[in-house]
């Protein structure tokens, strides 16, 4: 069986998450939201946060990614607009493209990325500013990618 990449894992998320959404602009290196302007909202960005190297009770070693997805919206300033609409639809897009479908849902109801990892899921606090004080907001994503 061929070796697979952290190439090819960092590829595939981040192909599977640009997907979930009709972003105006992408990038897989990290950008700030400071440097992004509303004309490229909503944007998204992700960063690769660690690994952690570990073993499975059979003894094969096994690979944990963590990541965080950034997405960067334009809320405006208007009172009568509620910022926080539109972040909602846009991380419940996200959460519907990692749900496990096709295959993943028949093989274990794991998202695997095409069969590149065991599982790949959002894990833990997602923090939310949805740019009511100043127009900007920005959602941070932390994910888990397993690697057998």
């Amino acid at each position: 069986m061929p070796t697979i990449t952290r190439e090819q894992i960092s590829v595939a998320f981040f192909d599977l998450i640009a997907g979930a959404v009709n972003f105006t602009a992408t990038s897989r290196r990290f950008v700030h939201w400071d440097q992004v302007n509303e004309t490229q909202m909503p944007f998204l960005t992700m960063l690769k946060t660690g690994e952690v190297r570990g073993r499975q009770s059979e003894g094969l070693p096994t690979l944990t990614i963590n990541a965080h997805v950034f997405v960067y919206l334009s809320a405006g300033m208007d009172p009568e607009d509620v910022p926080d609409t539109a972040m909602n639809a846009l991380l419940d897009a996200i959460d519907a493209a990692v749900e496990p479908s096709g295959a993943d849902a028949l093989n274990g109801n794991k998202k695997t990325l095409g069969g590149l990892v065991s599982h790949c899921y959002p894990l833990g606090p997602v923090f939310v500013d949805t740019g009511d004080t100043d127009g900007k907001a920005v959602a941070a994503i932390p994910f888990q990618i397993l690697v057998p």
